[in-house]
């Protein structure tokens, strides 16, 4: 089976994430957005781990459409990342 390296996915981080949200939203809104969902659950910024990426993502779905298609995306990517790091060998 192939590694995860075969595949070219990195694992993605929160600045990713912002500037998703950017391209949409523009970078004030974006980092507001992000800020106040990191708040809302309770983390710090930077967020590092895929796990928290993911439920970030998934409390920015909740604020609407745009943020919803930029978020996720994000998951997906996190889906991604964890499934092909969990076939890869270490």
């Amino acid at each position: 089976m192939p590694g995860m390296e075969d595949y070219g996915h990195e694992l993605p981080t929160e600045q990713d994430a912002v500037k998703s949200f950017a391209d949409l939203v523009g970078p004030e809104m974006a980092d507001g957005l992000w800020n106040l969902a990191v708040q809302s659950l309770g983390l710090q910024r930077p967020v590092t781990s895929p796990a928290d990426l993911r439920r970030v993502a998934e409390h920015v779905m909740e604020v609407g459409e745009l943020s919803r298609v930029a978020a996720r995306s994000l998951k997906v990517r996190l889906i991604t990342y964890e499934a092909l790091a969990r076939t890869s060998p270490s």
